[in-house]
């Protein structure tokens, strides 16, 4: 009777609810009414299980991220385990938030960050969100063929085979786009998840082992219990370590359980968090002020070495679809590219097209902008440092209220995590911008 009157009101407002870029829930008598949102059965049967949307998590945050979290401890000392462990928790606190927001209206299902940002903020939030969603997932994808060229370069250059970065950025670009022209959604996207999670896995594998082999030969090393200067660095490194909550809402939607997101994001977190701990640790123990980053350039050339950057090299191509998946589908949403509007075969051919421009945009940049690398590390320390843990609150607090968390504790909680947030965010972008400074003072010296 409760859930008859529920659906009757959701059926009188069905015409008046506001539809800023969002896609509407379908609401029939047989519709499953869940705490605080509405979820259609039929829309979910055809969804990805939990187990899809864990891979998809582990695969988007323990990438190449991952080679530089020694580094991050040999920066700030022993005492960045706490800070690494801190930040964790608040990027989880945070994003479960994030999800939570999607149903703050109880009758439609926000579809992104930038729905929340315009909800929430109106368009000053709506621009301000919009301009670091663009450039993080398009900037990702960038940085990621780059990457994947210089890797690939030095290592066939070894035994014989030089074709140039540039080259080795075209191959990259056209190896990653058959999967993301092919594979239309998150769900269809999660084996690259799989394989993308077993090569980051098989790297930290490779350096926690020979770590632990090279110790005896590197003793004495020196070690710092806290380093106070270096550890805002560390804090950079860790959130930029935990970023990848663009996708997050995406990975949700593909979900056939979806109030299990806190859940399947917990584990998922653990799951990065112990691969940190096992390329972190040891590294640090075996290296100590001589560790560096990415982590393989201390190990023993070889096997070793060959195995971390093919392993990272293969993630960040399987990771790149994922990326530009999530940043396609809100583009094809807004253009109305989808089986609706258009008929499987329009837009099977308008999905094609569009996701090969964006290809061709990709591969482009990668190629030609001069420090471009720097400028988007610029935009994603920022960006990053915005969206991860910063915006996910201040949403919730804006469209759920103040006086709604749960008693003293969680608001100071809320306070603490926006203030280290903050600091992280600041710190994190005066970082890089001075890299980006002293890299243009270079180039600049080095042509006079």
């Amino acid at each position: 009777m409760i859930e008859s009157s529920v659906n009757s009101k959701i059926l009188r407002d069905h015409d008046s609810w506001p539809n800023y870029g969002t896609t509407p829930i379908a609401i029939t008598d047989s519709t499953l009414i869940e705490t605080g949102d509405a979820i259609s059965h039929s829309n979910r049967e055809t969804k990805g299980s939990n187990w899809t949307a864990y891979v998809n998590v582990v695969c988007l945050l323990a990438g190449s991220g991952t080679l530089g979290i020694p580094y991050a401890i040999q920066q700030g000392g022993w005492i960045s385990l706490p800070v690494l462990f801190l930040s964790g928790i608040i990027c989880t606190y945070a994003n479960i938030k994030l999800i939570e927001c999607l149903y703050h209206d109880g009758k439609t299902r926000k579809t992104s960050i930038s729905d929340l940002a315009y909800d929430a903020f109106g368009n000053i939030g709506l621009r301000i969100v919009g301009f670091f969603f663009t450039a993080i997932s398009v900037g990702c994808s960038i940085l990621y063929l780059i990457l994947a060229g210089e890797s690939l370069q030095p290592l066939f250059v070894n035994i014989g085979i030089d074709l140039g970065m540039t080259n080795w950025i075209y191959i990259c670009s056209a190896v990653m786009s058959v999967p993301f022209i092919f594979l239309k959604t998150m769900k269809e996207a999660a084996w690259l998840s799989v394989f993308g999670a077993l090569t980051t896995a098989l790297a930290v594998l490779v350096v926690f082992v020979t770590s632990v082999m090279e110790y005896p030969q590197n003793e004495p090393i020196q070690h710092d219990f806290v380093n106070f200067r270096e550890i805002p660095l560390a804090m950079a490194t860790f959130s930029f370590s935990y970023a990848g909550n663009i996708v997050f809402p995406h990975v949700e939607a593909s979900m056939k359980h979806p109030r299990s997101w806190p859940t399947v994001y917990v584990h998922a977190m653990c799951t990065v968090t112990l691969m940190y701990l096992m390329i972190g640790i040891p590294a640090y123990i075996t290296y100590g002020h001589t560790t560096l980053s990415p982590i393989y350039l201390n190990l023993p050339p070889g096997f070793a070495v060959t195995t971390s950057i093919l392993m990272m090299t293969a993630h960040v191509l399987l990771a790149l679809p994922i990326y530009q998946t999530a940043f396609s589908l809100e583009i094809e949403d807004y253009l109305g590219i989808n089986v609706e509007n258009l008929g499987k075969i329009r837009e099977f051919i308008f999905r094609t097209l569009f996701r090969l421009v964006i290809v061709i945009i990709t591969t482009y940049f990668a190629v030609t902008i001069p420090y471009f690398s720097d400028l988007m590390a610029l935009l994603g320390a920022s960006g990053n440092g915005l969206l991860l843990s910063i915006m996910p609150i201040l949403f919730w607090v804006q469209l759920f209220g103040w006086n709604q968390l749960n008693g003293w504790k969680e608001k100071c909680w809320v306070i603490f995590a926006l203030i280290f947030s903050f600091y992280g965010f600041f710190v994190g972008t005066f970082d890089a911008l001075a890299a980006l400074w002293l890299d243009i003072m270079g180039e600049s010296e080095s042509g006079q």
